[in-house]
């Protein structure tokens, strides 16, 4: 398809190229001969009448204007992919998809495990697959290589739609045989004893209770960084260390493993995990029908007051 005698085919490719700033690295993004996208290149260059790519020494760099294509041509092939997805409101019986979540392991026990169980009946051509937040890059939602996030509240996306999935009081736990707690935790043996904290994402911003502890002038000695929160109990049963995590969770883990759940000797503000997901999905139906089941999950499992289909 042309519009205004440009090779809509073409756009794909100037993607790559303006991504990779490279030929043989947006040739290959594109299963393309480095030939056939040197030739796509120079008719994007012929159509714009512009460079586009300028080779500077070993490495080539975007002109202004190329620079100022990046957002609209991004955009285009976003709203492009989501429209090849679109198909009218279905029956969940016969719906057929493949969706991709980033979500923690204690996010993931919460309301990922009760909202597969359910779908294996009313959605059962629906398959998941579920990433970890250790890894996951903003760009991946902005490219829909993942159809769903669900993290921190704050930690959201300001250009993309997201809604309120849970809120979670936090809480101490310790190994049941731990011989520094007595009948509740106190702040001096808080501090004495040495934390295991959840590394979550790229470990450069700080947990909700790291914030609260530092804004209190509470300092821990931090023994171990773990990547997931379940690690973080193991790491704590059979040890003198403690560790914050949020009590839904606890309360899971306490069925299968000697801990014990204590509160907090200093105030920390409620944990509130957010699902996004691309501007362009917004009216997905089968994305629709999942956003509107994790909310009914969550709203069985008290997290959230009753809410009306989104």
């Amino acid at each position: 398809m042309r519009i205004n005698r440009l090779d809509l085919n073409l756009l794909a490719c100037l993607d790559a190229l303006l991504a990779h700033r490279n030929v043989s690295r947006a040739a290959k993004q594109m299963h393309l001969s480095q030939p056939a996208t040197s030739a796509a290149l120079a008719r994007l260059r012929d159509y714009f009448q512009d460079p586009l790519l300028l080779r500077e020494g070993r490495h080539y760099a975007l002109t202004p204007f190329a620079e100022s294509l990046i957002d609209p041509v991004r955009d285009i092939l976003s709203r492009a992919q989501a429209l090849t997805q679109l198909r009218p409101e279905t029956d969940p019986l016969r719906m057929e998809r493949n969706i991709t979540i980033v979500a923690s392991d204690y996010v993931f026990s919460t309301v990922l495990v009760p909202l597969f169980r359910m779908a294996e009946t009313t959605a059962p051509r629906l398959t998941f697959a579920v990433r970890p937040v250790s890894g996951y890059d903003s760009p991946e939602l902005e490219n829909q290589h993942v159809d769903l996030v669900l993290l921190g509240a704050s930690a959201v996306a300001s250009h993309h739609p997201s809604e309120l999935l849970l809120s979670d009081s936090f809480c101490c736990i310790a190994w049941a045989e731990n011989p520094l707690i007595g009948r509740t935790l106190s702040l001096k043996a808080f501090q004495k004893m040495g934390h295991v904290v959840p590394l979550l994402g790229d470990g450069r911003l700080p947990t909700l209770d790291q914030v609260a502890y530092e804004m209190q002038g509470v300092v821990r000695r931090i023994a171990m960084r773990v990547p997931t929160f379940s690690a973080v109990a193991e790491c704590v049963v059979g040890t003198s260390h403690i560790a914050t995590i949020p009590k839904s969770f606890a309360k899971g883990l306490l069925k299968t493993l000697p801990l014990r759940m204590m509160t907090c000797p200093i105030h920390i503000p409620p944990v509130r995990i957010a699902m996004q997901w691309h501007r362009h999905q917004a009216d997905d139906p089968v994305l629709r029908w999942v956003r509107r089941n994790l909310q009914d999950v969550a709203v069985q499992q008290g997290f959230l007051r009753p809410h009306s289909p989104s």
